[in-house]
């Protein structure tokens, strides 16, 4: 202070460091304290779940949350402790928390996707939780597992052929993956009606596994048309055909979903099979917009340009369908038919010999005991099947992996039992 009893400036800058000084040091002894006071939760919350004191770890692993918010291995600690108590869905949004960029981020969404996927029912955030795991990690194998089953076991097939080509193009893919590229216009998994009955039951309302546990019952039945012909040669249109029960449940479905696409699908199949012109076009004014993206929809509207002597507009819808599935032998066996009547015998040809080799394929397909161990033969069949259908991609990744495990395409030998997906 001055001798006139004011604050030099010099003090008042003095006094401003040391007020300074002080406050950093307070806040180094408060982060300090706070640290170890982290620790120490750390490892009584780790002791806890040692010891399967699930109570304690819960209630530690919340005050270590709080101790370090947004940090990942509190918040994992937490859903282990909620878990271990039963609390799985609280145990599923502590899993969600979790930040990215941590590696433990990665091994609890994956277990988070279980979760949803079973025991909480909710199969569309296990699949959301599954594009998070790819944004994190595009060539996460188990994420695209995951998502190209729930596809498949939802009858979602523009949707799994996508996903396939996703894992394949990054390097990612198992076998079943090609199963899926190859079959996704008839695949349907054996546990389909299982797995959708259980999904129903936390959403008994849901189109998409309504119809994907009705439709899974009738293909898993042998209740279903064969999808190789359908040439309409039954010779059964004009007769009083008796409905069975599985039919009713899915016109049912159908009035109350009436722009499903695989109910559509059914249906035209039904009545392209049964030759019933009418039918099929009625069901084809039904279809939604969403339906041009679908092969199955254009190979019904050559059928019908077929029948009603339309060759050069039965071609090209023949042909639009091959560009979005090159795997659709039903399509490319009336393709054939259609060139032959049009004196393209060469090309008929061709046409024909793929749609037979992608018939026997699809049997020997369906009569592997699982399709997660699909043999190098059956892997070189689809290989060279892909190649025909002119997909020179696929059949390339599948030479290269036949390659790499050092097995050459065989024959696959005789089939055993009926396939397991899982």
């Amino acid at each position: 202070m001055s001798a006139g009893g004011r604050w030099t400036p010099t003090r008042l800058a003095t006094v401003g460091i040391l007020v300074v000084a002080a406050a950093a040091l307070i806040v180094r002894g408060v982060v300090s304290w706070n640290e170890a006071r982290a620790e120490r939760l750390a490892t009584a919350c780790r002791e806890a779940h040692r010891a399967e004191n699930y109570a304690s770890e819960e209630k530690l692993a919340k005050q270590w949350v709080g101790a370090v918010p947004g940090a990942a291995e509190p918040l994992f600690f937490l859903a282990q402790a909620q878990l271990g108590l039963g609390k799985q869905a609280e145990a599923a949004d502590t899993l969600g928390r979790l930040p990215d960029g941590d590696p433990l981020t990665l091994t609890a969404l994956g277990d988070r996707a279980d979760l949803l996927f079973g025991d909480l029912q909710d199969p569309r955030e296990a699949a959301r939780t599954c594009e998070r795991i790819l944004r994190l990690d595009p060539a996460n194998g188990e994420a695209h597992r995951r998502l190209c089953f729930f596809y498949a076991a939802t009858l979602q097939r523009e949707k799994l052929a996508a996903q396939a080509r996703r894992a394949i193009d990054l390097g990612c893919e198992t076998p079943e993956t090609y199963v899926y590229i190859v079959g996704s216009d008839w695949l349907t998994l054996s546990n389909t009606s299982t797995v959708n009955g259980h999904w129903l039951k936390a959403s008994p309302d849901e189109e998409l596994f309504l119809v994907a546990a009705a439709r899974g019952f009738v293909s898993n039945s042998g209740l279903e048309d064969d999808v190789a012909g359908m040439d309409g040669t039954d010779g059964s249109e004009g007769e009083e055909r008796k409905v069975p029960e599985h039919d009713r449940r899915l016109r049912e479905l159908l009035d109350r979903f009436p722009g499903n696409l695989e109910l559509l699908a059914y249906f035209l199949q039904k009545a392209t099979t049964r030759g019933d012109i009418d039918e099929v076009t009625s069901l084809l004014g039904q279809a939604p917009a969403d339906a041009v993206a679908d092969n199955r929809f254009w190979r019904f509207k050559g059928w019908v340009h077929a029948q009603s002597d339309q060759p050069a507009e039965a071609e090209a819808a023949y042909r639009r369908a091959l560009e979005i599935d090159p795997y659709d032998f039903a399509t490319q066996h009336q393709l054939g038919g259609a060139l032959r009547k049009g004196g393209m015998l060469e090309e008929a040809a061709r046409f024909a010999r793929l749609a037979a080799e992608g018939r026997t394929l699809r049997k020997t397909i369906l009569e592997q005991p699982d399709v997660r161990t699909i043999p190098p033969g059956v892997l070189g069949e689809m290989g060279r099947y892909a190649a025909g259908c002119g997909d020179r991609a696929i059949a390339d990744r599948i030479a290269a992996r036949l390659e790499q495990i050092g097995t050459p395409p065989s024959s696959s030998g005789p089939a055993r039992s009926k396939v397991q997906f899982p």
